[in-house]
């Protein structure tokens, strides 16, 4: 491909909007454009009629179509497509700019002078009186430092008074993304103007020309330059979801960067986690451990997860036109395949069966203490620390268990736990904890050799120990060899850290996400809100922050469920008519008990659902979608109707024996909270 093409984000905008006989007929005139078939190539015409940036030019798709583009060097960078007086309006008055630090954007001159008039009219008369110092001054940070940000005095001055958060955020809109981002941190005292400016400047950036600068780390926030002719024409045909293409700096440095060993990248909702885990396989795939030969794994903890990354690992793997040697994997869904692969065992994996014992066994015994401590005691310390014998029980530290247990009573304890293994094993019973174990002793002792060169294992915060353990065992390679992506506030399943019990170093090899692009400030701070038993971790959100503003969050109450319902159906009705695609929309319960009613009301509306268990994940054929909290994790959607909302804690903290047990539960339950608010992007409805 002798001509470079390069994608704007405005482009996309646009094409996404044409009818597909028009796509068709705009991306065929594209590809004899990179082609250089005069015979059949755009007729290119200059912008003379329209003020607009010099560079711009119109290329004829039809009687109708016109495609806004623009030539620097030996680059063509498409911009619009529309119906031709459509096209030509969007073009009146934008212009390329480069800031001082090298990066590329657009602007709209009069969008921009227009706004600026309308957000510089005090709105309430009680502005003009109030003392508070703005959220600049707070920070020490007068107009002509603001110059040092590409930030005109007139702007700069009206920025100096502002003392709403939202209203800063509001005004800042038309900035390029980096400057919004480098004045959040600043009033929110993260950081300096000084290091955000020596963190914006580029020094490898070449700043003398348009072409060159449009390979700055912060201007392919907004351009995409195609790599060949087969990436060209996969994008042209797709339709392209943006994470495929525009990456924040941030995260191409995460992905593209050489590790020296085990990382760990930790980030709030919606900082791309799963983006970077996606893009950095493929990167391994395409430069790192290319080739049949070498053996790359995504892992994550759930089934579903596994399908619906796995589906866009193949996107973008197809997209790239590279060899894929990739595999995507449920943690327990590996383990178990490993395990049969080996001939380790063939005991059955039946869970139901294995609670059926113990709670049979636990009548036999006839225990003082509720069942509910035995259950989590064999999770907690004798499965987590592969307890195997009455000694190894006395040792062991139960620290976090809410009660100490002196060594006559572990003695009658074990007993239970005892009879409880024995009987598993005259049954040939096994749970996914036992597998994992299994096939961690067979790794540690060498009968198994690792399986993988490169491994990314995602929503690390809710695997088990011995889980991490043995995929850190699976992997071959001492460099480049292990990401964990975690987030410790989305912890639904490992109440307790993963960190001190893997013997995973990641010393020196831990980074932070911390912008937030897919959910809004509001439904961030409601998210927020729901822990109000348990702390939210905070180490890793130190610079987190969300430059997306929208709706706060509907709440309702309702008398009776009839009115409830009647409400929820209308809300769902309303969205599908505002065109929001229906797998796009999710109703989040606390448990299935209420998909029966849910099922009824929306077959007789007519309405298209799914529900969304086992493997299943929302696509454009699954209508609308149904989960519980915990099978929403990992997943978003536009709109999230969290149904049921009052009824959460109350669904998921019955049958506790004690206070100890309950503010475990209700950590827990927050945190699940925390996650279904944070799956919406746009949206959230709360129906109590």
């Amino acid at each position: 491909m002798n001509t470079q093409v390069v994608v704007a984000d405005s482009y996309f905008e646009s094409y996404d909007k044409l009818d597909k006989q028009s796509r068709k007929r705009v991306r065929d005139n594209i590809n004899k454009l990179v082609e250089e078939d005069k015979s059949y190539g755009l007729q290119i015409h200059s912008l003379k009629r329209v003020r607009c940036d010099s560079s711009f030019r119109s290329a004829r798709v039809n009687r109708d179509l016109r495609l806004i583009l623009s030539q620097q060097g030996n680059k063509y960078i498409l911009l619009y497509v529309d119906h031709h007086d459509d096209a030509y309006d969007w073009a009146e008055n934008k212009f390329f700019e480069k800031n001082r630090f090298g990066a590329v954007y657009l602007y709209d001159q009069v969008e921009l002078n227009e706004y600026q008039e309308k957000k510089m009219e005090p709105e309430d008369i009680n502005e003009l009186y109030d003392s508070r110092p703005s959220l600049l001054e707070k920070e020490e940070v007068r107009v002509k430092d603001l110059s040092r940000l590409d930030i005109n005095e007139v702007h700069a001055q009206y920025l100096m008074e502002i003392k709403d958060e939202d209203e800063f955020l509001e005004f800042i809109s038309f900035l390029p993304e980096e400057i919004q981002e480098g004045l959040i941190d600043i009033i929110t005292g993260n950081k300096t103007i000084t290091r955000v400016c020596m963190e914006l400047e580029d020094q490898q950036a070449d700043k003398s020309s348009l072409e060159e600068a449009l390979e700055h780390k912060d201007s392919k926030r907004r351009f995409y330059t195609v790599e060949d002719f087969a990436e060209l024409d996969y994008i042209l045909e797709e339709d392209m979801e943006r994470w495929k293409l525009f990456l924040h700096p941030q995260q191409e440095s995460l992905i593209k960067r050489d590790y020296s060993g085990p990382a760990l990248i930790e980030g709030g909702p919606g900082t791309g986690k799963t983006v970077v885990g996606i893009h950095r396989a493929v990167h391994l795939a395409q430069d790192i451990y290319p080739g049949p030969e070498n053996r790359i794994l995504f892992c994550t903890f759930s089934k579903k997860l596994a399908f619906y990354i796995w589906e866009k690992i193949e996107q973008l793997v197809e997209q790239k036109n590279i060899e894929d040697n990739i595999d995507v994997y449920g943690v327990d869904s590996l383990i178990y395949t490993l395990v049969k692969e080996h001939n380790l065992s063939d005991y059955k994996i039946d869970l139901q069966s294995i609670e059926d014992l113990f709670l049979e066994l636990y009548e036999e015994f006839e225990l003082e203490e509720d069942v509910h401590f035995y259950k989590t005691e064999y999770k907690e310390v004798i499965q987590r620390n592969n307890i195997r014998t009455l000694e190894e029980y006395l040792e062991v530290f139960r620290t976090g268990r809410g009660q100490s247990l002196q060594p006559a009573t572990r003695r009658k304890v074990w007993e239970f736990f005892s009879e409880f293994i024995k009987r598993k094993e005259e049954e040939k019973l096994m749970d996914f904890e036992d597998q994992a174990y299994l096939l961690y002793e067979a790794l540690v002792s060498e009968r198994i050799e690792p399986q993988f060169d490169s491994i990314i294992i995602d929503e690390a915060q809710d695997l088990s120990p011995v889980k991490l353990k043995l995929l850190a065992k699976l992997v071959k390679r001492a460099e480049n060899n292990l990401i964990l992506l975690s987030d410790s506030n989305q912890r639904i399943y490992q109440l307790n850290s993963w960190k001190e019990d893997v013997g995973i170093s990641i010393v020196g090899r831990t980074h932070y996400l911390t912008l937030n692009y897919r959910t809004t400030k509001q439904i961030r701070n409601y998210a927020d809100s729901q822990f109000i038993h348990s702390q939210k971790e905070e180490e890793h959100l130190r610079e987190y922050k969300s430059l997306l503003l929208g709706p706060e969050p509907i709440v309702k109450d309702f008398a009776d469920s009839k009115e409830k319902y009647h409400y929820l159906v209308g809300k769902v009705e309303e969205l599908l008519t505002a065109g929001i695609a229906a797998h796009e929309i999710c109703i989040i319960t606390a448990s299935s008990s209420y998909f029966a009613k849910l099922e009824g009301i929306l077959e007789f509306q007519g309405i298209d659902y799914t529900i969304l268990k086992s493997d299943i994940y929302p696509h454009s054929e699954t209508g609308i979608g149904i989960s519980t909290l915990h099978g929403s994790k990992g997943l978003e959607f536009r709109t999230v109707i969290l149904l049921n909302y009052s009824q959460i804690v109350k669904d998921l903290k019955k049958d506790l024996p004690d206070e100890w047990y309950t503010q475990n539960r209700l950590k827990q339950v927050e945190c699940l909270k925390y996650v279904a608010c944070t799956r919406a992007r746009e949206e959230l409805i709360i129906i109590k």
